[in-house]
C-alpha cells in the first residue's frame, strides 16, 4: 500500500545523469566564464526577437541574426536559405547529418567547415515563419551543430546521442524554451490543417529539454515565473518539479559550478576565415 505513496521518477536516473554531463561538456567547451555572463534565457517574444521584415526573407535574415547574436556567433559569416529555391549542388553544403556523422570520426573537425564557402548556410522552411519558435530552434540547432564540430574536446557520447548533445547544448546557450515547446509536435484540430512545415523533429523528448532547461535555470538564477509564462501549459508542472528535482542534486550543480574555463576561452572557436560577398 505504501507503494502508492512514492514519487515518480521524473526521467530515468540515467537520463539525467547523461543530461549534466552533456550540460558539463558544453561549459568545458565553450567557457563559463561567456555562459555566466553573458548567455540569456531567450524567449520567442518581441522582446527578443523585435522588428517585422517586408518579406519572409527578410524575417528568416532578422531571426537567423538574433540568433547568432545570443549564441555569441554574431561574427560568423552565415547566410539563411529557402531550401525549396536552392538550385546548387546539395554536395557543396555542408549538411547537419555529415556535420554530425564526422563529429564521431577521428579527423580534423574544423575541416567541416568548407572553406570554399564564403559563408554557413543555414536552410529554412518558409512556412515556419508563422511558427517562429520552430525557425528559432531549428536556426540554434544547426548552429550548434556547426559549433560543435569546431571544439577539440571529445564529445561524451555515442554517435547515435550526437543530435541529443548539440539539442542541450542549444538549451546551454539559451534556446531551451524553444526546444521544449517544439520537442513534442502538437496535434490537434482536424489532421489536414496543420502542415508538417510547422512541426520541428527533435532528438531529445520535450521532458529531457524541460530538464536541460531546469540545469540551465538553476546555475543562472532564474525564477521559474520568467520560465512558466513562456512555456506550453503541458511542461509548466514538470519544469517546476525539475527545478526542485535539479536544486536537490548538490554534489552534480557543484561539479557543473566548479567548472572554470576563463583561462583558456575568451569566445567561442572562428570558423575559416572567409571572404565576405
Amino acid at each position: 500500500m505504501l507503494g502508492f505513496f512514492k514519487r515518480e521518477p521524473l526521467l530515468d536516473e540515467e537520463s539525467i545523469e547523461w543530461l549534466f554531463e552533456a550540460f558539463g561538456w558544453s561549459l568545458r567547451s565553450f567557457g563559463s566564464a561567456p555562459f555566466y555572463q553573458n548567455t540569456i534565457l531567450v524567449t520567442p517574444t518581441p522582446k527578443h526577437f523585435p522588428g517585422r521584415g517586408s518579406s519572409i526573407e527578410e524575417m528568416a535574415d532578422l531571426m537567423m541574426n538574433r540568433v547568432k547574436e545570443y549564441a555569441g556567433l554574431a561574427y560568423w559569416p552565415t547566410q539563411a536559405f529557402d531550401h525549396h529555391q536552392f538550385r546548387g549542388d546539395p554536395n557543396d553544403v555542408t549538411s547537419v547529418h555529415q556535420m554530425l556523422s564526422s563529429l564521431a570520426e577521428e579527423s580534423d573537425n574544423k575541416a567541416l567547415v568548407d572553406s570554399s564557402q564564403s559563408h554557413l548556410t543555414l536552410f529554412y522552411e518558409p512556412k515556419q515563419v508563422g511558427s517562429p519558435e520552430v525557425m528559432i530552434a531549428n536556426f540554434s540547432h544547426a548552429l550548434m551543430v556547426h559549433l560543435a564540430s569546431l571544439t577539440e574536446l571529445a564529445p561524451p557520447c555515442e554517435e547515435e546521442l550526437l543530435p541529443h548533445l548539440t539539442e542541450v547544448m542549444a538549451a546551454t546557450h539559451g534556446f531551451g524554451l524553444m526546444f521544449a515547446n517544439t520537442a513534442t509536435p502538437h496535434r490537434g484540430g482536424c489532421g489536414s490543417c496543420r502542415s508538417p512545415a510547422m512541426d520541428r523533429i527533435g532528438s531529445l523528448s520535450e521532458r529531457e529539454v524541460a530538464y536541460a532547461l531546469a540545469i540551465f535555470c538553476v546555475l543562472k538564477a532564474i525564477p521559474e515565473k520568467e520560465v512558466g509564462r513562456h512555456l506550453k501549459k503541458t511542461l509548466k508542472g514538470f519544469f517546476k518539479k525539475a527545478l526542485v528535482d535539479v536544486s536537490g542534486r548538490t554534489e552534480m550543480l557543484a561539479e557543473l559550478k566548479s567548472i572554470d574555463t576563463t583561462s583558456h576561452f575568451n569566445k567561442h572557436p572562428s570558423p575559416p576565415q572567409h571572404e565576405l560577398g
